[in-house]
């Protein structure tokens, strides 16, 4: 019997004693704009450090392109709802995007980046370099470090055990995907090849771990020749050598998740309109439950958002969810905070 076969009989027991509830429900309590001070502000991640929130993400001039340098804010709030800069960090010449939050074990705080060169771009493989920075308050940032492997872009890092562990991915006519640790956030040493097969157009990921390290990662694919663009829910167990998939049967992107506070693996992502002619104006930001015994998505909740939107961060605090994303439902593409609660149905 293999490790990943033992694996799923665990998790039936962990998961009907969580009782893992399609009936509970989810409501919005409140959402605020929390920033549009440049014109394009989006991919967003959110996290609660010494006592403040802070939110980060991408400063440009549009989504993304040649000539469009981006950089990386970071607010910060006591309350949540008064928001003032922190930090602003960039990298002269490239386009610096998708900052992702994390505490380290040894308390630091940690942004993983990346420098995309969108200047100088190829069709191979794409001109970018993983990057992080390190700070002990949230205000005062050191680096870029130059992390990983140039040419993959690691998405963030997820803490485990001492260990963080991240997905890098190539794009390009033949792109790669590479699994990852780390003690520092600093250093990061490949620990997998491929977890998903070359040329699968697996990118973006979020990841959890339930108590005993085993992992579920949500991995966004985009559509190539070969391959449908639905994502994929993967679980693994340590070492994280093997690894099972399986497909959800959408399509999304900016993926993010968690676990509520009665076990749920709660996903928030850029969902899309069914059809080819989906443009902007026919995606939004939506709350669904993953089920990881039936690699099912349901959706729960649509949160105030149209066109270029979605890239959550997801908090839990005294039960309720925080979630920071960015939409253009405003006309401006702008930084929301919200707040939900979940709702057992019975009650």
């Amino acid at each position: 019997m293999s490790l990943l076969t033992l694996y799923r009989i665990g998790l039936a027991i962990i998961v009907s004693s969580f009782s893992i509830a399609q009936a509970t429900e989810f409501k919005l309590l409140s959402v605020s704009r929390i920033w549009d001070h440049a014109q394009h502000n989006a991919f967003t991640d959110l996290e609660y450090f010494k006592g403040q929130w802070f939110c980060s993400f991408r400063e440009g001039s549009g989504h993304a392109g040649a000539g469009d340098h981006g950089k990386i804010r970071v607010i910060h709030s006591k309350d949540g709802e008064h928001w003032a800069s922190a930090a602003l960090l960039e990298s002269p010449g490239l386009d610096l995007r998708d900052a992702k939050l994390s505490v380290m074990p040894d308390g630091r705080f940690l942004l993983n980046s990346c420098e995309y060169d969108v200047d100088r771009d190829q069709a191979n493989v794409r001109n970018n370099q993983s990057v992080t920075f390190t700070s002990t308050d949230g205000m005062q940032w050191e680096g870029p470090h130059r992390v990983a492997d140039k040419g993959y872009w690691l998405w963030q890092t997820s803490w485990f055990d001492q260990t963080g562990y991240a997905l890098g991915y190539q794009w390009g006519n033949h792109d790669r995907t590479r699994f990852y640790r780390t003690l520092d956030g600093i250093h990061y040493s490949t620990l997998q090849d491929d977890p998903r097969p070359p040329s699968d157009r697996g990118n973006e990921h979020a990841l959890v771990f339930d108590p005993d390290g085993a992992i579920h990662m949500l991995l966004r694919r985009d559509h190539s020749e070969h391959h449908a663009s639905s994502a994929l829910l993967g679980t693994s167990r340590p070492p994280y050598k093997e690894w099972s998939w399986h497909s959800l049967g959408i399509k999304m992107g900016g993926p993010a998740l968690t676990r509520s506070p009665d076990g749920q693996l709660i996903a928030v992502v850029r969902r899309y309109a069914e059809g080819p002619n989906g443009g902007w104006g026919s995606q939004w930001t939506e709350l669904g439950v993953i089920d990881p015994l039936e690699s099912s998505y349901a959706p729960k909740l649509k949160l105030p958002s149209a066109g270029d939107s979605s890239y959550a961060g997801l908090i839990w605090r005294e039960n309720i969810l925080w979630v920071s994303y960015y939409s253009s439902h405003e006309s401006k593409t702008s930084i929301y905070l919200a707040k939900v609660a979940a709702i057992n149905s019975e009650n």
